[in-house]
């Protein structure tokens, strides 16, 4: 910058040129930053000319580089984010203005270097433009680099101190806070209510009771100690709070300036301090009550034996055993068992496992009992504490345990004859689907088979399946059973014995009496007789259903010649009423023919798709009228399927709605639309029909009207115990029927 200014001073270019090469020998020598200038080519172009010796190293490049065009603006040397700097500063610089910024450039090593660069443009009155750039830089990486660790150490020190459960208070020498952790305002604001809001007057947030105090001990910290107070409700609030508080001096540039304060919440640790020292007599009283004996002895004698202890050896006062050799209450064959538990206790102070070993009691009488214990030391001495539980029951109970389990065994052997008696195969495997019992059956059954033997302890794909798929199926069967499953399959195979039969497999777990799955079990009946006599039954069902079809044909055809015998005598007739009512006939009876079509069509004869029969039905009306041209129809309906009690009623009532509609919602050859819309509710359907005509009478009561049609669908909708009526609607007629239908 300042080889800049003092260029400007000579306007004189052989002065110029002069002083300029001065500049540049003494450059290297005098000048800490990096110099360079830069030309501007006529065609605009950046071409750096000349640059000391702290540039060319910078950047990487020689001397001698620069007798060639060296592009001074090329982006490729610039940090991406930096570019519309650079291209902002090019032009600032061209239109003569000096300038000053901060971008990231590429070193030689690949490397983004952070440069504050100075640049001031020499003006040509000749040319009339600005000819050269005359500039130095400064690497600020080095600098940038300690702000980034300086910026993360301050970083982390936040997190730390986030992160912390004790509360961080920073206070300046007027007590005002400077900074409070994440954990302070949180648990301060939580449990106290106060907000520590900065520049609050710490000592207005004391109780009255503890200001001096604290201020004292600030005081102190102030002075460079570190101090450390307990204090008791130290808020004047409600909770009863018990805080430790240190005092930490904070020095910045040789002074203390600031102190932090670390309060930590001891509210819980104080209470289990007041506990423990109510532990011991806890402690003597559990044990006074402890069901087991609880016994200390040292140096081989006995130094306490509680209640219950005294009671299982026959004594009445601890004064008859205490300072006795513990030898006196052990029984000969437990001796040499129980001195070196002991001492291997007392050297390793390690715990005992439970042993059982034999007392000797007041009476002399011997008394079966399960020690267990632990070595510890105590004001410098050993000392030895035992357990001591009375198994004498339990002797007594495994003694009834094993007599019991003889019993299980007799009663295993009997349920074994009782499972070979059965003509059911049955096995069951453990968990690796290992044989762990069958019966004779299971093993005739797997060699009428599979031609192979299997007894107790094999796996199940031990007998030598050579068919992989059949192989895959059993295992897979197994699995499901062990993972809980309870289920049954058929299958059809052909055996080596009989060329088909049909097994009906039940599989279900075995599990413990903790109920953890120990394994699975099979029960195989053959059952082909009876799918033999099933496929009978199943083809006589099908005959029945066929000729049941053929029934619903022929009524269907018997309906259309009825149908027919009523059309054509609607052409010996000469009465324009009469020719109506037959026609009314002829589409009753078409309607019914419809839904007999609808079943012997059907998979099944037990109901009809009614969504399909409202299709045809509407087809066949429209046409019927000769309205097919100017009146539309929509259905929306779920899939719905009606057997013959519902179908038939609910056909007829359809007709005659349909049929209203197409003679009088659409007088004089006027265009409309009739709709249909059936869905399903939870305890039957819910249907609504209707047009945009030109709507009934206001003085039409449906429910008690003179028409024939009208009074059909009113008995037929009573029979079937819907509710129906009118729905009011601004165009048109819409009725709305709510039909039950059973489950």
């Amino acid at each position: 910058m300042a080889l800049a200014k003092l260029l400007k001073w000579f306007q004189n270019r052989n002065i110029r040129k002069k002083i300029e090469k001065e500049i540049r020998a003494l450059a290297p020598e005098v000048f800490n930053d990096y110099l360079y200038r830069v030309d501007i080519l006529d065609n605009g172009n950046l071409i750096l000319s000349w640059a000391n010796e702290g540039f060319l190293k910078f950047c990487g490049i020689g001397i001698d580089d620069l007798s060639n065009p060296w592009p001074a603006a090329d982006p490729r040397y610039f940090h991406p984010d930096d570019q519309d700097l650079i291209k902002q500063r090019v032009r600032s610089l061209l239109a003569g203005n000096a300038r000053a910024d901060e971008y990231r450039a590429y070193g030689p090593d690949g490397q983004i270097r952070w440069i504050r660069d100075h640049a001031h443009p020499i003006w040509d009155p000749v040319k009339k433009r600005v000819s050269q750039i005359y500039g130095s830089f400064q690497d600020l990486t080095p600098l940038r680099k300690s702000e980034i660790v300086l910026q993360d150490q301050l970083s982390y020190t936040n997190i730390l101190l986030d992160s912390t459960e004790e509360w961080v208070i920073r206070v300046n020498q007027a007590g005002k806070l400077q900074y409070v952790n994440s954990s302070g305002r949180s648990e301060v604001r939580r449990q106290f209510g106060i907000e520590l809001l900065p520049d609050t007057k710490i000592l207005s947030l004391i109780s009255e009771t503890h200001k001096e105090i604290f201020q004292a001990q600030l005081n102190k910290a102030f002075s460079g100690a570190k101090v450390k107070w307990h204090f008791s409700k130290l808020f004047p609030v409600q909770p009863n709070s018990e805080l430790e508080v240190s005092f930490a001096p904070l020095s910045k540039e040789g002074a203390i300036n600031e102190v932090v304060i670390f309060l930590k919440d001891v509210t819980l640790r104080t209470v289990w301090e007041t506990a423990l020292l109510a532990s011991e007599e806890k402690y003597r009283k559990l044990v006074e009550v402890s069901p087991d004996a609880i016994g200390l002895h040292a140096d081989g004698k006995v130094i306490y034996i509680n209640e219950t202890g005294l009671k299982m050896l026959g004594y009445e006062t601890l004064e008859e055993v205490e300072g006795r050799p513990i030898v006196e209450f052990i029984h000969p064959e437990s001796r040499q068992v129980v001195a070196e538990r002991v001492l291997k206790a007392m050297l390793k102070s390690e715990p005992l496992e439970p042993k059982e070993e034999k007392f000797i009691r007041k009476d002399g009488s011997e008394i079966s009992v399960e020690v267990s214990g632990i070595a510890f030391e105590q004001r410098g001495q050993k000392l030895m504490q035992v357990i001591v539980r009375d198994i004498t029951e339990r002797k007594k109970a495994e003694h009834e345990l094993s007599e019991l389990r003889k019993k299980i065994l007799q009663t295993n052997d009997r349920l074994q004859a009782i499972i070979e008696g059965v003509k059911d195969s049955i096995c069951a495997v453990d968990m690796d689907l290992r044989v762990i019992s069958c019966n004779t059956a299971f093993e005739l059954m797997v060699w009428k088979v599979y031609g192979k033997r299997i007894t107790v302890g094999q796996k199940i794909w031990d007998i030598g399946i050579e068919d992989p798929e059949e192989r895959d199926r059993i295992i897979r069967n197994w699995s499901r059973a062990l993972t809980g499953e309870v289920f049954k399959t058929e299958r059809k195979i052909s055996g080596l014995v009989k060329d088909s039969i049909v097994l009906e497999i039940n599989y279900s777990s075995i599990r413990d009496e903790s109920h953890n799955m120990i394994g699975a079990t099979q029960i195989i009946r053959d059952v082909t007789d009876r799918y033999q006599y099933e496929e009978t039954l199943r083809k006589s069902l099908d005959e029945k259903e066929v000729m049941l079809k053929e029934i619903h044909h022929r009524v269907k055809n018997n309906l259309q010649v009825v149908s027919s015998l009523l059309s054509l005598q609607t052409d010996f007739t000469d009465d324009p009423k009469l020719v109506s009512i037959l026609k009314e006939c002829e589409r009753r009876i078409q309607s019914m023919a419809l839904v007999h079509k609808e079943l012997y069509q059907n998979d099944t004869i037990a109901d009809a798709d009614f969504t399909e029969y409202l299709n045809n039905l509407l087809v066949a009306l429209v046409q019927s009228f000769g309205a097919n041209k100017r009146v539309g129809y929509s259905i929306e309906s779920q899939d719905i399927r009606l057997n013959l009690d519902f179908a038939i009623p609910l056909a007829l009532v359809f007709n005659e709605l349909v049929s209203n509609s197409l003679k009088y919602a659409f007088p004089g050859n006027q265009n409309g639309e009739i709709f249909i819309s059936i869905s399903k509710m939870e305890d039957g359907l819910s249907i609504s029909i209707g047009d945009n005509g030109v709507g009934l009478p206001k003085t039409v009561d449906v429910r008690n009207s003179e028409g024939l049609g009208l009074q059909l669908v009113g008995m037929l909708l009573d029979k079937l115990k819907a509710k129906w009526g009118l729905e009011t609607v601004e165009i048109g007629t819409r009725y709305k029927i709510e039909l039950p239908i059973p489950k």
